[in-house]
């Protein structure tokens, strides 16, 4: 088993902190454990926002073979936003994750569809799994100040 590397820590905390709060909320890292059936049955949930510090020490006790994969925790964040288990996120899913997230009316119907169309290399009107994680790295190549094409 390897041991999960405190950037990839701070980088998943950063999902869930968009608004650079310095918190996440319950119902933010709820979400994050449904990704997940075995890590959600180690971790109770809390009921106050969680600092960095608490992130780290609840999900640094989580230590598998998965961590080896650094796509691993977006793969199951996109298993948790394709809830019919499709293969692939439709506008209203991404609609309803990020607003779980990010909150309510912080993103219009107009965004999340750009963010689809940026998105949807094969141009079907839906994510895969593969588009999702080229979105992925675009945000954290944008996040660390790098030019994204």
């Amino acid at each position: 088993m390897s041991e999960i590397r405190p950037e990839e820590i701070k980088q998943a905390f950063a999902l869930f902190d968009p608004e650079k709060t310095g918190r996440i909320e319950p119902q933010a890292f709820h979400q994050f454990l449904n990704a997940n059936e075995e890590l959600k049955s180690t971790i109770r949930i809390p009921t106050h926002p969680l600092t960095l510090e608490e992130f780290t020490s609840l999900v640094s006790r989580y230590d598998s073979d998965e961590s080896k994969d650094p796509e691993e925790p977006y793969r199951r964040a996109f298993k948790s936003i394709n809830r019919d288990g499709s293969g692939h996120v439709s506008t209203q899913e991404l609609k309803v994750a990020l607003e779980s997230f990010l909150g309510s009316n912080v993103l219009t119907e107009a965004e999340v569809d750009e963010i689809i169309r940026e998105g949807d290399v094969s141009g079907d009107g839906r994510i895969t799994v593969e588009e999702f994680l080229k979105i992925i790295h675009k945000s954290e190549l944008k996040h660390r100040g790098e030019h994204v094409l």
